[in-house]
């Protein structure tokens, strides 16, 4: 009965607290080595150790990882913890292709690798759809679900496929109804402009004849339900000067540029009103509701020279005037995006030394108003043709014929290659298979790499005219393929199995 014995309970009270703070002591010391061992701490020796941590992921999963030609213990996807060195990490499955490329692993460092691709060692292509002859317009929508192939051979009809199961795509025909296109007299032809962001509408451009003169005409396409479609020049009252673009990717209002006149205007769908007009515009590319960049031959600021022109940036109701840029060349060169919170925007010209990037111009202050923003990047690609950003927009391509350069925002580094396969006419530029890949077409044959011309790949045959398309699980790649030489197998839209599942 020691708890009538009050040295004794006092005694009892003082264990158990000394108990209760040994408990709280092992609890936090376990906390605390498994907080350690997150980041990357190890004991070695007698020592205690930083590794470095790397998430390894790949598509398909499952697959072996070996550093410097040994196994790792666990597979993709997978935590992956290593002292501080430079490794080989390679990839691989049976059945696919090797993924490999050389890490150097610092102490306390978390590096991602959730981009690796394995493409099955034989690729196995079938014939979706044979065709009398390659189409006009190939296109896919945004969320890669439907793909949209026109008819030449009956102006106004488009074959549909639904991709939602890439197995087994589902066929069906799209026909414009009479009044939303017009006829033509002769040979025609339809263009993409862009699709709307609800995947049912898109933007084509029609090419026709009308009493043996070439026309253009604009026509929203409604995919869904073709009845609704409308030709957009004849109910806008358009010229044959003005070009149509969607307003942040919505139909609700259009861009209209008049290249002769230099204007650019938006005006709403319902009424044709207008909204806003820029003047004395080049070229242009707008992002989102509140972004357009634009070139023009009159600087908001008035300090242009002979044989220039200024690269501008409207951001809302802020004008930002951002550079010269040479005068008559053949191409302007503009993107813009977001990234981790920042915008990035790029301009280019064809006639230039370099490309060049800005971050977050609209919040610099620019001391003297006679002066410009101080580019964030210069990439030096000379003539650059082409800007375009990764779909995840970590990466910006800045490309000239074989020569490229891309800048990687997240880990701040430029990387330099010129490609050894030249692109087939008449591609002008290699475009981006996601977020991490870029594509084009050489040979007659897809060739596929990383972002740093790493793991470099030929895949299918495919017509240089035309991307190539993914279903949105990337298990399958669908292609145009030009007729054999002999004419023993006609054109047709092929599909090829990317996994072995």
């Amino acid at each position: 009965m020691d708890f009538l014995d009050p040295k004794k309970e006092r005694f009892n009270q003082i264990k158990l607290m000394v108990g209760y703070g040994l408990v709280a002591i092992a609890i936090g010391m376990a906390t605390l080595i498994l907080i350690y061992q997150a980041y990357g701490y190890g004991y070695d020796q007698g020592q205690v150790t930083q590794n470095g941590l790397v998430f390894v992921s790949s598509q398909p999963s499952g697959a072996n990882i070996y550093l410097n030609g040994r196994p790792y213990k666990s597979k993709t996807n997978s935590r992956v913890v290593v002292p501080a060195d430079t490794y080989t990490l390679k990839i691989w499955a049976s059945g696919y292709r090797t993924w490999q490329r050389q890490v150097v692993v610092n102490g306390g460092d978390v590096q991602h690798f959730d981009y690796p691709f394995l493409f099955p060692n034989q690729l196995k292509t079938s014939t979706l759809t044979d065709l009398n002859g390659l189409p006009s317009l190939a296109t896919q929508s945004p969320d890669k679900r439907w793909l949209l192939l026109s008819q030449d051979n009956a102006d106004g009809s488009f074959i549909q496929y639904d991709l939602k199961d890439p197995a087994k795509p589902v066929q069906a025909t799209v026909t414009l109804p009479n009044g939303s296109f017009t006829p033509s007299d002769g040979a025609s032809s339809w263009k993409l402009e862009e699709w709307a962001n609800d995947n049912k509408h898109v933007l084509l451009e029609h090419h026709y004849l009308s009493d043996k003169t070439a026309e253009v005409e604009y026509v929203l396409v409604d995919r869904d339900t073709p009845v609704d479609s409308v030709d957009l020049t004849t109910s806008m009252q358009l010229t044959q000067n003005d070009a149509v673009s969607l307003y942040d990717n919505q139909i609700s209002q259009f861009y209209l540029f008049n290249a002769t006149a230099q204007t650019l205007k938006r005006v709403t769908a319902s009424n044709n009103a207008l909204v806003s007009q820029l003047e004395n515009v080049l070229a242009f590319k707008p992002y989102g509701s509140n972004y357009i960049l634009y070139v023009t031959n009159k600087s908001p600021t008035g300090k242009l020279l002979d044989g220039q022109v200024a690269a501008v940036l409207q951001a809302g109701q802020k004008t930002i005037n951002l550079r010269a840029l040479p005068a008559g060349t053949d191409l302007y060169s503009l993107n813009l995006a977001q990234y981790g919170g920042d915008w990035y925007v790029a301009v280019g010209a064809s006639d230039d030394s370099a490309a060049y990037i800005y971050k977050n111009p609209q919040d610099q202050v620019v001391a003297d108003g006679n002066n410009y923003p101080d580019p964030w990047r210069r990439l030096p690609v000379a003539d650059p043709t082409s800007l375009s950003f990764s779909s995840n927009t970590q990466y910006l391509l800045a490309e000239s014929g074989q020569n490229f350069v891309v800048y990687d925002f997240e880990n701040v580094e430029q990387y330099h290659y010129q490609v050894k396969k030249p692109l087939d006419q008449p591609q002008t530029h290699a475009v981006w298979m996601d977020g991490n890949r870029l594509l084009y077409v050489s040979g007659g044959k897809l060739q596929v790499f990383d972002y740093d011309y790493r793991n470099r790949q030929e895949l299918v045959g495919i017509d240089p005219n035309y991307a190539p398309f993914f279903s949105g699980d990337f298990s399958r790649v669908f292609a145009l393929k030009p007729a054999s030489a002999n004419g023993a197998a006609k054109p047709a839209l092929t599909t090829t199995k990317l996994t072995l599942k």
